[in-house]
């Protein structure tokens, strides 16, 4: 009896479960993005394992290396732009002496007044 109950069960769950991949097929199929981003994943993966030919090293190295050089220069080009930047906006060294030196004096003649008052 037991075997007979057994049997029916795998044959629900077997149906139930073609049944789902049923569902989830046509779940894809509705959702035209989901199918391409997971061809392309799958497509990353596959490149991933694959290994690389001689022939595909002679030919990308050079690319990668200008890439890598271009960004180099775009991130040294970058940093002095930056570096100009912050220095128009920061006073330079003579005109803080300046300042300093005109605000210490302020002091000095609001203290001389005061004790003459």
């Amino acid at each position: 009896m037991s075997n007979g109950n057994g049997g029916a069960t795998a044959n629900q769950n077997g149906g139930s479960t073609r049944d789902k991949v049923r569902g989830a097929v046509g779940d894809i199929g509705d959702n035209p993005v989901a199918l391409v981003a997971g061809g392309v994943a799958l497509g990353v993966l596959i490149g991933m394992l694959i290994p690389r030919a001689a022939k595909e090293r002679e030919l990308l190295d050079p690319v990668g290396r200008k890439l890598a050089d271009r960004a180099s220069s775009v991130a040294k080009a970058a940093k002095e732009a930056g570096k100009q930047e912050i220095d128009a906006l920061l006073p330079g060294k003579d005109a803080t002496k300046e300042r300093v030196s005109a605000l210490f004096g302020s002091v000095v003649n609001a203290a001389k007044e005061a004790a003459r008052n």
